[in-house]
């Protein structure tokens, strides 16, 4: 009962997910990642959590920064990682923006860092769209998508999306589409007291 409301429950999710690219098939988290998620409305949302035993980690994530830096997400770790894929050409990645902002803003840096990647964009564009939201935390260059390649549970090009990374720098949950106001805190203030 409790597998098929699980599935029932990802379709649905998967039907309200609203995005800039055409999405593959997305692989359905294990029984264990859907048993660690704190409710139904979690999966509903379009955010998924993983339990540890099932997080894979995120290497390989490291560039240019539109700012000129470079930046490995590796250095990052022992710190809670939010990693947003977005392009200025895309809508919903528009309307999710305040709500990272905010996020970014309310996090202590020293514990949790926001990273962007900008996927097929124009570095004019990008750093406008930098400039209106006024986004305080860097966002590396990923020209063809290839980095995002690299983010385990998020099909190439699918923008927006977002993953929270734990400490040791692994997938703990995910977010495909946009990113809501209250979705992240939790997650991040659980990661924190891991």
């Amino acid at each position: 009962m409790k597998r098929m409301l699980g599935v029932g429950v990802m379709i649905a999710a998967s039907m309200a997910v609203t995005a800039c690219s055409l999405l593959p098939a997305l692989p359905a988290p294990t029984p264990s990642a859907i048993a660690s998620a704190s409710s139904t409305d979690d999966i509903s949302l379009g955010l998924t959590r993983y339990a540890p035993e099932d997080r894979k980690p995120v290497t390989g994530v490291t560039g240019t920064t539109l700012d000129g830096k470079q930046l490995d997400i590796s250095s990052l770790r022992g710190r809670v990682v939010v990693i947003n894929a977005w392009a200025s050409w895309c809508d919903p990645c528009q309307e999710e923006l305040p709500v990272l902002v905010s996020v970014a803003n309310s996090s202590d840096p020293k514990s949790v860092s926001l990273v962007g990647l900008d996927v097929n964009d124009t570095l004019d564009a990008a750093n406008a769209m930098v400039k209106k939201f006024a986004i305080p935390y860097p966002s590396i260059i990923d020209k063809g998508a290839r980095l995002l390649v690299h983010v385990p549970g998020v099909p190439p090009e699918a923008i927006p999306s977002t993953v929270v990374l734990d400490r040791q720098g692994r997938v703990a949950a995910r977010v495909i589409g946009t990113v809501k106001p209250g979705m992240l805190e939790p997650v991040i203030a659980e990661l924190q007291a891991e």
